[in-house]
């Protein structure tokens, strides 16, 4: 199933669902290529745009589409989408994980370079407590790993 997905006023939002897109083995290419096996990704910004995203659909490519043009031209595309499948419509920034304060520090020593044995001892913890801690922070974050977390929690900052 190609995915059809709409992205308005998030940049954020646009980089996270190309994020999950790529961690789903898909491949997202720049521009409105209407071939079969990859997700065309661009931005629509007026009613051109919108015939290009639409035709790349018809062509048989997944879409992903930074949409800002005004609301009719939105919402056009949207209908016209909805004919070819389910549409994965977003609005605005996705929420941000909620990590806690122990979670945040002991991820900002991480980011500063320290290893973990060594953040534990600095935040007074077993090595066991810390790796619980990573391994919830990493739950939350979406990380399958120390590093990804960290890069993770660096953008959330």
């Amino acid at each position: 199933m190609k995915p059809l997905v709409v992205v308005e006023g998030s940049s954020r939002g646009l980089a996270a669902v190309r994020r999950e897109l790529e961690q789903a083995g898909l491949t997202v290419v720049e521009g409105w290529q209407g071939r079969p096996g990859v997700v065309s990704s661009g931005v629509v910004e007026d009613a051109l745009g919108a015939a290009e995203a639409l035709l790349a659909a018809i062509g048989g490519a997944g879409v992903v589409i930074d949409a800002r043009a005004d609301r009719d031209v939105t919402d056009r595309l949207l209908d016209d989408l909805r004919r070819l499948g389910a549409v994965d419509h977003r609005i605005g920034d996705p929420e941000l994980p909620v990590l806690t304060a122990e979670e945040r520090e002991l991820l900002a020593l991480l980011a500063a370079g320290t290893t973990l044995g060594s953040a534990a001892a600095r935040l007074h913890l077993s090595r066991r407590t810390a790796d619980r801690r990573l391994a919830q922070a990493r739950g939350k974050l979406g990380a399958a790993t120390t590093a990804e977390a960290v890069v993770a929690f660096s953008r959330l900052r």
